[in-house]
């Protein structure tokens, strides 16, 4: 019988020690971003704020862009994780309590990461094409979600005939718009965060009228 290796102490005290290390210069980027843009945030103010030599830095990232990108992956991926589909089927809930449901994960979880959230709204468009793709493709699969949830919502009685691309579009714009203002435009945020999504769902489906 084969002895599994031993794990030593030393090594793995080691590599805790290196991703905390790690996450913190993650940290220290992140809140500088959020506070200075993108753009006028240089290495030297990650290195000078995290308290670290510029070869440590360059141990755990290649690049600031190279941050930039797992910062804001991390927050897609909390997103993505929000956004269910709609059920349908007797023990399903409703599909308007489900749309409502969605919008608070949403918003609360841009609420629980409000600086890498300004960061995706302020700073992120136009810092190269390959980014600008990226974040191209996650409002597409948004969109998309919000196409599914409309048809689902006209075979059940509950959304009027329409131009599901065209509406969907709407209310992306509509959530974007929104978020903007909540989350970059105040400090903090004017309302509580579940009153916004219950407008927003509002909206979507009455528009105005009484």
């Amino acid at each position: 019988m084969t002895e599994e290796p031993k794990v030593d102490g030393r090594v793995s005290r080691a590599q805790r020690l290196r991703e905390s290390r790690r996450l913190a210069v993650l940290a220290v980027a992140r809140r500088l971003f959020s506070q200075k843009g993108y753009h006028d945030t240089s290495i030297h103010d990650i290195i000078e704020s995290a308290d670290i030599a510029r070869g440590t830095f360059y141990l755990y990232f290649e690049s600031k862009r190279a941050i930039f990108d797992e910062l804001l992956d991390g927050l897609v991926a909390m997103l993505q994780a929000q956004v269910k589909r709609i059920e349908v089927g007797p023990d399903a809930p409703a599909p308007v309590a489900q749309m409502d449901g969605i919008v608070d994960r949403v918003l609360k979880t841009l609420l629980d990461n409000r600086e890498m959230a300004r960061i995706l709204l302020r700073e992120a468009v136009g810092i190269d094409a390959d980014f600008d793709r990226k974040l191209s493709e996650f409002y597409g699969r948004i969109e998309t979600m919000i196409m599914g949830a409309l048809n689902t919502g006209r075979q059940l009685g509950v959304v009027r005939p329409c131009d599901a691309k065209v509406v969907a579009r709407c209310v992306l714009g509509s959530i974007k718009e929104v978020v903007q203002w909540a989350f970059v435009e105040q400090d903090p945020p004017p309302v509580e965060m579940t009153q916004v999504g219950h407008e927003m769902i509002a909206f979507m489906l009455k528009g105005c009228l009484a």
